[in-house]
């Protein structure tokens, strides 16, 4: 699907934000080309120190959990699934939903988006759900509200129609939304579903190190920033109070969740509530479901400019959000810079070298990666680094309540080397598209 180009709340801070990013671009590359290894350093400790945060508020927090009530009523449920084209997985993900353990009945709603791969018409003979039906593909967000408008229940359960929570989900979650006043979403934590191929086996490492370590910690602090679309739980006085899932954006449940965040409602997170989603099998499919990710998560970022920085929204605006938005930015700028650095060392050293005495290359080559008066401070900086995010990873699979196995090795290694650069082109690609004004593709 199509979208139009959505435009920035702040009309009149628009530009202002672009020229500064861009002019920050510019004197960062700057200070690269003349001196590459003290921004690398700057850098390198920079990260070390936002990994000590990180380690110290999970250290800080890790036996703290939310006391829950237990409740004497529980409240009536809706279940909204948005379909399109989806006859491979809207089956397998119905069945999930109808074997949720719940003390009442709750009614599961079904919007089919336009669907053409005949799944509305099986949907018809499914019974137990209630089926709707938009007049063509308006796209998820729409169809999420068409269903949300339709629905009975006190919680809205947003599922994606490719995603299957588990039977205990309804369970571990609902009591989140009375701990405190104006909790307003519920998120829980989102594994890979039978990783295949390569490239889900390094997802699964990524969801499990996302969804476990990140997630706990940045739920602790109140500054959980997506309620992620697999799987997330509403109240639906939210809805009806802030307005419903924004129509024109391409990641709807980060929007929602920073209006969530904006109007003075909590996200929480249930720890041990688990839903299973499909990922992209290939690096094409990966890579377009990446632009799609971060090209909205700039586009809100910006939208949501105002918190940033602005004691009013404490540490998500004073931390996590800059966070999040200039370390997309950062990884954007290194990638280019790093390409920029490797065509020149290629140009002006590899290529005659090669061309002169191919054995000579390797040689070189081989002493270079050897040599050890080559380890220095930003080698170290890049160790200890690397030491805390295998801290990260060991901690999020004990939370995931996974243990580490051989076959997770091949994820681990391409997560490590191939990850990062795969990240910073395709922040890269998406900074581009979106100054440019291209459109949104979903």
């Amino acid at each position: 699907m199509h979208y139009e180009r959505s435009h920035f709340t702040k009309e009149g801070k628009k530009e202002l934000i672009l020229i500064g990013l861009f002019m920050f671009a510019l004197v960062v590359l700057i200070f690269l080309w003349i001196s590459y290894k003290i921004i690398f350093i700057v850098n390198g400790i920079i990260i070390i120190y936002i990994f000590s945060v990180y380690l110290f508020l999970f250290l800080d927090h890790s036996q703290k959990e939310t006391k829950l009530p237990t409740l004497k009523s529980w409240p009536e449920v809706s279940i909204i699934i948005p379909s399109f084209n989806s006859s491979q997985t809207i089956f397998k993900c119905l069945e999930a939903c109808k074997s949720l353990n719940y003390p009442k009945n709750f009614e599961i709603i079904v919007v089919d988006d336009g669907s053409q791969d005949g799944s509305y018409e099986k949907l018809k003979e499914v019974k137990g759900i209630k089926l709707l039906k938009n007049p063509r593909n308006l796209g998820k967000a729409a169809a999420l509200n068409h269903g949300i408008k339709n629905a009975k229940g006190e919680i809205i359960v947003c599922v994606d129609s490719d995603s299957y929570p588990e039977k205990d989900t309804l369970i571990k979650t609902i009591p989140y939304f009375y701990c405190e006043e104006k909790v307003g979403s519920v998120v829980v934590f989102i594994k890979v579903a039978e990783p295949k191929t390569l490239i889900q086996k390094m997802q699964e490492i990524e969801y499990n190190l996302s969804f476990g370590f990140f997630f706990k910690i940045i739920a602790f602090i109140d500054c959980l920033y997506v309620t992620p679309g697999p799987t997330s739980l509403y109240h639906k006085k939210v809805f009806e109070e802030i307005g419903y899932f924004a129509e024109d954006n391409i990641t709807e449940d980060m929007e929602i969740a920073l209006r969530i965040q904006k109007n003075g409602w909590k996200i929480k997170r249930a720890s041990d509530a688990i839903a299973y989603t499909e990922v992209p099998a290939d690096l094409i499919g990966l890579f377009k479901q990446r632009l799609r990710w971060f090209r909205g998560a700039i586009y809100n970022l910006l939208t949501y400019f105002d918190m940033f920085f602005n004691p009013r929204y404490k540490t998500l605006g004073l931390f996590i959000l800059p966070l999040v938005l200039f370390s997309g930015f950062f990884t954007a700028i290194f990638f280019f810079w790093a390409i920029l650095n490797y065509f020149d060392l290629f140009w002006k050293f590899a290529l005659p070298t090669f061309l002169y005495s191919p054995i000579l290359f390797f040689q070189s080559l081989a002493l270079y990666f050897l040599d050890i008066r080559l380890v220095n401070s930003s080698f170290l900086l890049g160790f200890f680094g690397f030491l805390f995010w295998l801290f990260f990873c060991l901690k999020s699979f004990e939370l995931a309540n996974e243990k580490l196995k051989t076959y997770h090795i091949p994820g681990f290694v391409l997560m490590l080397f191939f990850y990062p650069v795969f990240i910073g082109f395709s922040f890269f690609v998406s900074y581009l598209m979106e100054f440019s004004g291209q459109r949104y593709r979903w």
